[in-house]
């Protein structure tokens, strides 16, 4: 770096919107020159300052959250009884050797997220006359499948994905090897199963490069008259985003350089907001039952305002 007091005072005017004072400046020029830091470095540690986050909140204030339908809160607030079920399914699920290491961890991980789904289900579908034997379709997981048919034997499990399960056999009535980007979702196309209860789209909208309310279309075609679509997808407008943001960087990680074609579900393509959710859902016909900005990665920030919580979370019906 030929002038390391300037990009210092450029910094500074970017993150901090102000001069730097001699201090800070001789600090971070000595820094640079010794390689203790680079210029990524110092702009993260800017970023995290106490002066930066109270200028990101005076400046950048959390855009007006939607109108959230009316069952939303209900709905949200019973999901953390069903954790304990859920730990103690996956502990069996472990024990038994069922899931691979890897699958054992990302189990870890997602744990609030699965219990949260699995309460979503009960709860839309515990008053259906044909529950507990209703038809819910997985879509993009090899895990949770897995999981529910250990919290609800009865129920009638599919699954569908791009590659085939060998664990999933004997757990579900059918698996469904598809890839749905493949479908020309501005037709009438319909998947290989229809009259469902219940479809699980979770965590798969962000991998995918379409449209939320042709997916949300095509999905809707899949349920019977009644039936229930819950979607899960990280919110863009989270804590972690709008610090990138604040510090001139863009939120959005490049295509890994080692990654080809068939990588391509496990880099995000888009993310969502909470509005941009509710919009799918009602240009795909389907009527927004409950919704929520989800703190499912969030349990160790349990102050975090609502709208910058990780998570996003959408129950729609079909009418």
């Amino acid at each position: 770096m030929t002038d390391p007091g300037a990009f210092i005072t450029a910094a500074y005017r970017a993150v901090l919107g102000r001069a730097p004072d001699a201090g800070g400046l001789g600090h971070y020029v000595q820094a640079l020159s010794e390689g203790r830091l680079d210029p990524a470095g110092v702009l993260a540690l800017m970023a995290a300052s106490p002066e930066a986050q109270r200028r990101l909140a005076a400046a950048a204030p959390a855009p007006p959250g939607p109108a959230l339908p009316a069952g939303s809160g209900a709905i949200e607030a019973g999901r953390r009884r069903f954790l304990s079920a859920t730990d103690a399914a996956l502990a069996a699920l472990v024990a038994g050797q069922v899931l691979r290491p890897d699958q054992s961890d990302y189990a870890a991980v997602h744990r609030w997220r699965f219990a949260e789904t699995a309460h979503v289900l009960a709860t839309m579908l515990q008053g259906h006359p044909d529950w507990p034997a209703c038809r819910v379709l997985e879509i993009g997981s090899s895990i949770t499948p897995l999981l529910y048919h250990r919290l609800f034997p009865q129920l009638l499990l599919e699954s569908l994905d791009i590659v085939e399960h060998p664990n999933l056999t004997g757990i579900v009535a059918a698996h469904h090897r598809l890839d749905l980007e493949q479908i020309d979702l501005r037709g009438e196309a319909v998947l290989p199963t229809t009259g469902l209860h219940m479809v699980l789209f979770c965590e798969v909208l962000e991998h995918m490069l379409v449209n939320p309310a042709n997916m949300f279309r095509l999905l809707a075609r899949s349920l019977a008259v009644g039936g229930v679509l819950f979607v899960t997808t990280p919110n863009f407008y989270r804590l972690h985003v709008r610090q990138r943001i604040a510090a001139g960087q863009n939120p959005q990680p490049l295509y890994p350089a080692d990654y080809g074609p068939e990588h391509r579900f496990f880099h995000h393509q888009r993310e969502y907001t909470m509005q941009e959710l509710l919009d799918a859902a009602r240009s795909a016909g389907l009527s927004a039952e409950a919704a929520w900005y989800s703190d499912c990665w969030d349990t160790d920030t349990p102050d975090l305002p609502t709208e910058e919580r990780q998570n996003l979370a959408l129950v729609c019906r079909r009418t």
